[in-house]
């Protein structure tokens, strides 16, 4: 049934309505924000989804996916959230030349068995990381970046197993190269959700915030 929402508090159920859907649909399906807010609203509006107003912003699907994970995820949640931030400090001090930043949902606490690792490189050579992964026998794709805003380029690849820290299962990371003044500027993904730590709320946490993070719960 479409319902429709001619008051605000019923503009923002829906909205709630669809983020929990989306929520659902990243953490079981691996559907990435904007398919799954195109899911959900196909899901829950029907022919009406048509409606781009009618779509959650992505910090409302966020914190529905926080809240979806929380509840049904409980320990085992917390446990892959750590294996993954142990495999991302690997990757950190194997790309430490470059300055890594860990960023997404293995820093804010959303990541799910389909999430990839996000870092954030600040070096103004991009052609010093491909060299890199090359001389270690690391097969990789680039493509241009769009996000973040000045990225200069986007590099994709599957985690070396040496780095997997006995994971079993196959990891990809992605790398956006940045130049290095680009540091300075505070991520736009900062966050003010009071349930999370200071250094997950920072958006982006470089080698040491990431030990610490990983320390403060132990699983460091």
């Amino acid at each position: 049934m479409i319902r429709l929402a001619s008051a605000s508090g019923g503009r923002e159920d829906l909205a709630l309505e669809l983020a929990a859907t989306a929520a659902r649909l990243i953490a079981e399906d691996g559907c990435d924000y904007a398919t799954a807010k195109r899911k959900a609203a196909q899901l829950v509006l029907g022919d009406a989804a048509g409606a781009r107003g009618r779509l959650p912003e992505n910090d409302l699907v966020e914190s529905e996916l926080r809240r979806y994970l929380r509840t049904f995820g409980g320990q085992r949640h917390e446990a892959l959230l750590t294996e993954l931030r142990n495999v991302a400090l690997a990757l950190m001090e194997y790309l430490a030349p470059f300055n890594p930043h860990l960023v997404g949902a293995v820093l804010n606490g959303t990541a799910t068995e389909h999430s990839a690792l996000h870092l954030h490189l600040f070096t103004d050579s991009a052609k010093d990381v491909e060299i890199f992964l090359l001389n270690e026998g690391v097969r990789f794709a680039v493509d241009e970046a769009s996000e973040p805003a000045g990225a200069l380029e986007s590099i994709h690849l599957q985690m070396p197993r040496r780095l997997l820290k006995g994971r079993a299962a196959p990891l990809d990371a992605v790398l956006s190269v940045l130049p290095t003044d680009a540091v300075r500027v505070s991520s736009r993904f900062r966050s003010s959700d009071p349930s999370l730590s200071p250094i997950e709320r920072t958006g982006r946490a470089s080698l040491a915030a990431v030990r610490a993070l990983l320390s403060a719960a132990g699983g460091g």
